[in-house]
């Protein structure tokens, strides 16, 4: 299991038990011994070994086989409970399951239930997709009854060339199209965007009218060079770019309110990026070993809050430009991420139109790239020479520094 994937499942997981790994243990009315908890008063069937230490079915635990049953109620301290769930990573890896019955009073599944099991038939109950086998090959068509794609769903089914996605479907779980390496289309329907083929280059654009751009849906895409999202995204899920190591360019939607656990984690190429001003804040390594990253362009007045090594391996030398006026708010808050922070108060008429308060152009003055590097100075020739097309940093004085545009 690769670090991204393993990071994803970590991130991803909502809804396992984590103060015990199970509860109690019975046998099923097929002969395998299956493991729950109780959660809200129904019972929950779930691994028996330590999810976060992917050590899910431990070594001298016997896996089921065969013909799975898994029954509709057990009973516990002479208490019968429902089975209402089927949780995160329950069967993952047990190889001899071959054909799975599901009682009617289980209404939802986790993610990568079934991953690794020996099924051959894809699994999905009323409105919930849950598995397909890793062996499937072709086109296939998800039924237009579904609404909810479990993650991990086609997890390794690198045999299919496309999957359709009916407009039902309103929920994805996370690396549900993960590593299917044979992917030739992109698959989304009116509102999600689900997963770009790894195998894509080039610059993409996210169809307008998607809302949701899907957890790890451009994760291992090397060939993607630029990321066009229309203003319709409201949320990006985590590590949906993810390891894309040829991106160097992204366009953000302007509806966007967070960048999401993991979201540029391993762009190791994405030298710059603006964050829309309504981003209010930022997720566990959203930008971690964007280690070519140069300037990072914040339109918040307010400054988001970080999480947990977002910022780790950025380079020391990126430039954090932020808007007018909030230069002491950023260095409270993000004083620690960054070094160099610069304000925006606008680009006026470029360089050559600078002018101190009294209106002289004479004056001393510095200007320097994104990179930080000083191209041209006012200090001792009285003013600043012609410099190419380009975004500078300028500094007058004792005054704040600016951002400046040059056009000719």
């Amino acid at each position: 299991m690769n670090w991204l994937l393993a990071a994803i499942l970590v991130c991803c997981v909502t809804s396992v038990k984590a103060q015990d790994l199970y509860d109690f243990s019975a046998v099923s009315s097929s002969g395998d011994t299956l493991y729950y908890y109780i959660d809200e008063g129904v019972a929950v069937v779930t691994c028996p070994g330590d999810i976060y230490e992917s050590d899910y079915w431990p070594e001298g635990i016997t896996q089921p086989q065969g013909a799975l049953v898994i029954d509709g109620t057990v009973t516990y301290n002479d208490t019968t409970y429902t089975v209402a769930y089927i949780d995160t990573y329950t069967f993952y890896g047990c190889s001899g399951i071959t054909s799975v019955t599901i009682p009617e009073s289980v209404i939802d599944f986790g993610s990568y239930v079934f991953t690794g099991t020996g099924l051959t038939e894809p699994i999905y109950k009323d409105s919930v997709f849950v598995y397909m086998p890793a062996t499937a090959t072709g086109v296939y068509t998800i039924p237009d009854h579904i609404t909810k794609i479990c993650g991990g769903a086609f997890y390794q089914c690198a045999g299919l060339t496309h999957v359709v996605l009916p407009n039902s479907v309103t929920e994805i779980g996370p690396g549900a199209f993960l590593e299917c390496e044979g992917l030739t289309q992109p698959i989304y329907n009116n509102t999600l965007f689900a997963r770009l083929p790894m195998t894509y280059s080039g610059s993409y654009t996210i169809p307008d009218g998607i809302t949701t751009v899907c957890v790890s849906s451009f994760t291992h895409t090397s060939g993607l060079t630029e990321l066009v999202m229309p203003n319709s995204v409201t949320s990006m899920g985590g590590a949906s770019l993810g390891d894309c190591s040829s991106l160097t360019s992204v366009k953000l939607s302007d509806a966007l309110t967070e960048i999401p656990d993991l979201a540029f984690s391993h762009c190791t190429a994405l030298p710059t990026i603006t964050l829309p001003a309504g981003i209010d804040s930022i997720g566990p390594a959203a930008f971690f070993k964007c280690t070519a990253m140069d300037s990072i362009v914040v339109k918040s007045t307010t400054p988001p809050s970080v999480g947990f090594i977002a910022f780790q391996n950025v380079p020391d030398s990126c430039l954090l430009v932020v808007p007018c006026g909030t230069l002491e708010a950023y260095t409270e808050a993000w004083g620690t991420y960054f070094s160099r922070i610069v304000e925006d108060c606008g680009s006026g008429a470029g360089i050559d139109g600078l002018a101190t308060a009294d209106g002289s152009t004479e004056f001393p003055a510095d200007v320097y790239d994104l990179s930080g590097r000083r191209v041209a100075s006012s200090q001792t020739a009285g003013k600043i020479p012609a410099l190419p097309n380009g975004i500078y940093v300028v500094r007058i004085g004792k005054q704040p520094a600016r951002k400046v545009v040059v056009k000719h």
